[in-house]
């Protein structure tokens, strides 16, 4: 599926997308490359924060503390 749209864009954001087009990119490129960049960002900061959220988590660090005993003395993580 292809969706098309306008964006009106300020004088800042034209230069920066002036800068994604120098190489030759087309617009059309530069603003994919944009949008995959941002998404990719997103996601990782979403898993910065669960990640984040598990070192807090009673019952995941309750797991790792059995896992860890039963493993024995040497030191899995």
């Amino acid at each position: 599926m292809t969706t098309s749209f306008t964006v009106r864009l300020d004088d800042e954001t034209e230069r920066k997308l002036a800068a994604l087009t120098k190489d030759g990119s087309s617009r059309n490129t530069a603003i994919k490359y944009a949008i995959d960049v941002s998404y990719r960002a997103m996601l990782n900061q979403q898993m910065t924060y669960e990640s984040a959220a598990l070192l807090k988590d009673p019952e995941d660090l309750a797991e790792i503390s059995a896992a860890r005993e039963a493993m024995g003395s040497g030191d899995a993580w």
